[in-house]
């Protein structure tokens, strides 16, 4: 085998290395990260707590549109886009010594659970001067004042939080 066959093989199994590992991370609503805490024991007298946490992962959805305008031309000019994720779990255990044998003797900790996360981002509508034809011989569509909406956004979700002793 070549030298350039060899390293395009190489690029190839990488690839498939690194596809093969991040694909449990996408199939979750969250990537775990670690957060080191471990550089307090050199800084403070004291044993590090324990803190895991996690970053969502954003999944868009389709585009909102009102199909219902009153006018001819009633439209939205700039749709609502809906956002799904979940925060993720976060789990704090911070040890407990005690003062005089300096020897953990509990933890307490603080956790919050996974939970779903709803968004809605603004937009905006826009009814045209236009109405529908008329019921005259011409049939001609009537004029009125134009009209500007803006759509609020919208954020829903249900976290909660709750306190341990190990």
């Amino acid at each position: 085998m070549k030298l350039t066959s060899r390293a395009g093989l190489a690029v190839l199994m990488t690839c498939m290395a690194s596809a093969a590992a991040v694909a449990p991370a996408a199939a979750s609503d969250a990537v775990p990260v670690p957060v080191p805490l471990e550089g307090l024991e050199t800084a403070l007298p004291v044993e590090a707590p324990e803190l895991k946490a996690g970053v969502p992962l954003l999944k868009p959805g389709a585009p909102v549109t009102d199909e219902g305008g009153e006018g001819l031309v009633g439209r939205d000019v700039l749709p609502q886009l809906p956002v799904h994720s979940a925060l993720p779990e976060t789990v704090l255990d911070v040890p407990v010594t005690d003062p005089l044998s300096q020897e953990r003797i509990a933890g307490v900790g603080v956790e919050s659970l996974e939970s779903p996360v709803e968004a809605l981002s603004p937009g905006m509508g826009l009814d045209a001067p236009l109405t529908e034809p008329g019921a005259g011989p011409l049939g001609l569509p009537g004029l009125h004042a134009p009209e500007l909406a803006v759509l609020t956004p919208t954020l829903q979700a249900d976290p909660s939080a709750g306190t341990h002793l190990s």
